[in-house]
């Protein structure tokens, strides 16, 4: 009996894997062991029947929908204001092949919570390139959005779950050929690939975060959440990317992989690789103002992010992660877990330090992310005097156009 219920199990599973439209064919990973067959990613659909409180809870945060069906993530305000906010035009162009658009040519959304970007079907090349513009949703305004590289290629190793390249030319870098499980960060983006795990429904076969050490917690998080730019594996249009492929053709980043020694002659990631310190001059116009490199930082030996997405980058230089007392999931968690609800990151700080640090006095807003709006930093200096820029209020969330 219990062969037959685990056989109609995985049929259950293939097919919806198969019928989902976001999906491509199951990723094949290097063997765990010699003689052994690695796991296959099989998305997140495949954990909601044996983990289904965890899979609702991760369905209600924000990294499941990174990326969205315009018709599942398009914002009201951005929806009302497309032609223009009152002072800006909205978007009105695709960004490489400068084509006009509309609203009705947007397939998908990136982001609903800072700032929403879209991307259009590049008919040149059947990829997708974003538009023009930018929605800020802390300040209803549009705003120039200038990036000229085809998503799939600079941006999708964070935007998807399972991501490879599956075939790549130094020589013509627009062959590029790449594939992933699913749209956004999948329960296997931190638990690594599950086809093991559900057929032997045993610990032992899943990666998870709680068990490792604290260094190692946080390396997986480290890998989306740093600033690089990645000189081998180039976009379709043969610029240095922003995204970091696994090193071997066909493979796909896993929690526990220690990214920060990957083709190191071909990556740069400042303040991670020893040879490019937080202090160095950068030329890279991406590189430009991303640490604060100021009388303040100076001072004080730590460099604040001066961009979004460098997380890790601002906490690697804490004293809580130098003498091993916080990992990234202390304060943040993915999904609730049985008897213990998701971990809200602005309340975690009172846990130790009662009232005498929070979040408000050493994370004020340093990582421009949009218009006049900050991401907090996360050196943790309890003697902080940096100015705070703006930040998203604890709660907000903008409403959806297309209501459910």
């Amino acid at each position: 009996m219990k062969s037959k219920k685990l056989v109609l199990l995985i049929s259950f599973m293939l097919a919806f894997i198969v019928a989902n439209s976001y999906t491509v064919k199951a990723q094949k990973n290097m063997p765990t062991q010699p003689g052994e067959k690695a796991a296959d990613f099989v998305g997140s659909a495949s954990c909601q029947m044996c983990h289904p409180l965890e899979f609702e809870s991760r369905a209600k945060l924000l990294a499941s929908t990174m990326v969205l069906k315009k018709e599942d993530g398009l914002l009201k305000g951005a929806f009302e204001k497309w032609a223009s906010d009152g002072t800006n035009p909205g978007p009105t162009k695709g960004n490489i092949t400068g084509r006009a658009v509309t609203l009705d040519n947007v397939e998908y959304v990136i982001g609903t919570r800072w700032k929403q970007r879209y991307m259009v079907t590049n008919k040149v090349d059947g990829g997708y390139e974003f538009l023009n513009k930018q929605f800020n949703t802390a300040s209803g305004k549009w705003e120039n959005y200038g990036n000229k590289n085809d998503w799939a290629t600079t941006c999708a190793t964070c935007h998807t779950t399972g991501y490879k390249i599956v075939s790549y030319d130094p020589a013509n870098p627009k062959a590029t050929k790449v594939s992933y499980t699913e749209l956004g960060i999948g329960c296997e983006a931190c638990h690594g690939p599950g086809s093991k795990h559900i057929a032997s429904r045993q610990a032992k076969d899943i990666w998870n975060p709680a068990k490792q050490p604290k260094d190692v917690q946080s390396q997986a998080c480290g890998y989306c959440h740093i600033r690089l730019e990645n000189e081998k594996y180039k976009t379709l249009q043969g610029n240095n990317s922003e995204q970091f492929p696994a090193p071997a053709i066909g493979d796909s980043f896993k929690p526990g992989d220690d990214w920060r020694s990957w083709y190191p002659e071909g990556v740069v990631i400042p303040g991670v690789q020893p040879n490019h310190p937080f202090t160095e001059a950068y030329t890279q116009a991406d590189f430009k103002g991303m640490f604060l490199v100021d009388a303040i930082s100076k001072a004080q030996g730590v460099y604040e992010e001066g961009k979004h997405h460098q997380q890790y980058q601002g906490f690697i230089q804490s004293k809580h992660y130098q003498k091993n007392i916080l990992s990234c999931n202390d304060c943040h968690t993915s999904h609730a877990v049985k008897g213990k609800d998701a971990v809200i990151a602005r309340n975690t700080c009172v846990r130790c330090h009662g009232t005498l640090y929070t979040i408000d006095k050493i994370m004020p807003g340093t990582g421009r992310t949009a218009d006049n709006l900050y991401v907090r930093t996360h050196t943790f200096l309890k003697n902080q005097s940096r100015p705070a820029g703006q930040t998203i209020p604890s709660g907000f969330y903008p409403e959806l156009h297309y209501k459910k």
